[in-house]
């Protein structure tokens, strides 16, 4: 039996569904026979009430449970953790006075409540919910060395004006206690089974990141230019990890996590000092699954320097931006080389180290941009014009 729950239920007008899987079935095998029930939605299937990869193995007697993208996606959560999922109204006051501790100098909370219509109607998993929440809390204890932390998300209908999720973290600091408080309402939002609805229609969510693998290098672009090996926290879309940094050109970076992070494409990036906490770079992430490039050559780390710290300089936005050298033959080549190819290009590491070289002079250029899992494509699958082919001729 697979349970359903919220859109997905309401199509199929039941609260579960009868599935028979072979012996040695594993995720991807029950979600292939179910995605015709909402094939419009990303579905990922909790086992056990844990959201659970495509390679994981299934048993029989296992509880299985089809999650729709959540809208509210380990450290064993001990029992003193205070994670509530109630029917009945919520108190800031409860909450807080579930965080009081006196080694705490600093109590910071969030409080979501319905706002522009009537009411929001809710809908959970509640047995998940619950679990899910207490290990996020004691995450986030432990992550940020908090003297306490506590959540509390109310299901059924929230009228206009009160709350309907109130999260508070304490900590001897206001740093730690930010962060922590954050961290908690972020993972919530994103991984809690809790499904919200709008004057009958159902909030469009997102498909929880514990069900994806974790990334150990993640390709981003950010805003600013990032120094090599840096030490930093990057902060995606609420998931914090410690990483170093590698400069790949431009504002084009890779981050080496500690701990493998669960990322997506298009996640949002913030990248901030290990010490202090000061935001460093924003940006997206371009590749959540990047292979680990080399470390860049001396004489890749001068061609690069050249492109940074090159002469022409113009001003955008009221900024200085540093503008590229011409491209040589090298570069154009490979140009060439990847407009020929179209969207089949060849993957990074069939690259000469000449190549390379040329493709960090592509990126910086804005030539070549667009990343897809160790694979550069081109931003025109166009052939060259006569007018490129003349400059490149004459470069």
């Amino acid at each position: 039996m697979v349970r359903l729950f919220a859109a997905v239920r309401e199509r199929v007008g039941r609260e579960s569904v009868e599935l028979e899987l072979p012996d040695g079935a594993r995720v991807r095998d029950a979600l292939d026979r179910i995605e015709h029930l909402a094939p419009d939605l990303p579905l990922v299937l909790a086992v056990n009430r844990r959201y659970a990869s495509d390679e994981e193995p299934l048993s029989e007697g296992d509880e299985l449970a089809v999650v729709p993208p959540v809208s509210g996606g380990a450290f064993p959560a001990p029992e003193e953790v205070h994670a509530v999922v109630t029917e009945e109204p919520l108190s800031l006051d409860a909450v807080v006075r579930a965080v009081a501790d006196p080694r705490a100098g600093a109590t910071v909370t969030f409080t979501g409540t319905t706002r522009d219509v009537e009411h929001v109607d809710y809908e959970a998993y509640a047995e998940m919910a619950r679990e899910r929440i207490a290990e996020i809390v004691a995450e986030a204890i432990h992550r940020h060395e908090l003297c306490s932390a506590a959540a509390e998300h109310r299901v059924g209908r929230v009228p206009r004006g009160e709350p309907s999720v109130i999260v508070a973290a304490s900590a001897p600091h206001r740093r730690e206690a930010f962060m922590g408080a954050r961290e908690l309402i972020d993972r919530i939002k994103a991984e809690v089974p809790i499904w919200k609805r709008e004057q009958g229609v159902w909030v469009p969510g997102t498909v929880p990141t514990t069900a994806l693998a974790p990334s150990e290098n993640v390709d981003v672009v950010l805003d600013d230019w990032l120094d090599q090996d840096a030490a930093v926290t990057v902060d995606i879309d609420g998931r914090l990890a410690a990483a170093r940094v590698v400069w790949l050109g431009g504002r084009f970076h890779q981050l080496r996590f500690e701990t493998p992070l669960h990322a997506r494409r298009g996640d949002r990036v913030i990248v901030r000092d290990l010490e202090t906490g000061a935001v460093r770079a924003q940006g997206e992430v371009l590749d959540p699954r990047a292979e680990r490039h080399d470390e860049p050559g001396e004489d890749l780390l001068v061609r690069l320097t050249r492109l940074e710290r090159g002469e022409d300089v113009r001003m955008v936005d009221g900024r200085p931006e540093v503008l590229p050298p011409p491209l040589d033959p090298e570069a154009r080549a490979l140009e060439r080389r990847y407009r020929v190819a179209g969207a089949n290009p060849p993957a990074d590491a069939e690259l000469t180290p000449e190549e390379r070289v040329a493709l960090f002079a592509l990126r910086e250029a804005g030539i070549v941009v667009r990343l897809e899992r160790g694979r550069h494509i081109h931003i025109s699958h166009a052939p060259p014009r006569p007018e490129d082919e003349e400059r490149a001729a004459s470069a």
